[in-house]
């Protein structure tokens, strides 16, 4: 169960992570990054449209069609990546879920929470898709 990002963003992740750790494939088609990630494909198919709109990925239709990256893997930082699939919820919303959670009418977690996001923030603002940390996951 994914606690701070969503399936879709762990989705993502996964299949760009796979992608970047064998770049002697230029192109991928999603059944395949589905099956070597363990990802139902359509839910992949989604993500990574939305990293296209994003800028992190291109795709081509066609025979020789797939995805591919639309830049270097060492330039894509996990922070871009959630943004793009899971918007700001991670920078702006409450980790307990109330609406009218802020600085001036905290949750009981709130001061904890801050402490917290800003190091999780930090992380996915310096790890790209072949950080040292990163690169050594298997993704299947």
């Amino acid at each position: 169960m994914a606690i701070i990002f969503s399936k879709a963003c762990g989705y993502a992740i996964r299949g760009l992570v796979e992608m970047a750790q064998n770049p002697q494939e230029k192109s991928w088609k999603v059944q395949e990054l589905a099956e070597r990630t363990k990802t139902p494909a359509p839910f992949l198919a989604k993500t990574f449209q939305l990293l296209v709109t994003g800028k992190i990925l291109k795709s081509a239709k066609g025979r020789g069609g797939g995805f591919s990256f639309a830049k270097p893997a060492d330039q894509i930082f996990l922070m871009e990546i959630v943004t793009i699939i899971d918007g700001s919820a991670l920078t702006q919303n409450c980790v307990l879920g109330f609406s009218d959670c802020s600085d001036e009418n905290p949750c009981p977690f709130h001061e904890h929470w801050g402490a917290l996001r800003k190091q999780l923030v930090g992380a996915l603002c310096s790890q790209t898709l072949l950080s040292n940390s990163i690169a050594g996951l298997k993704m299947n």
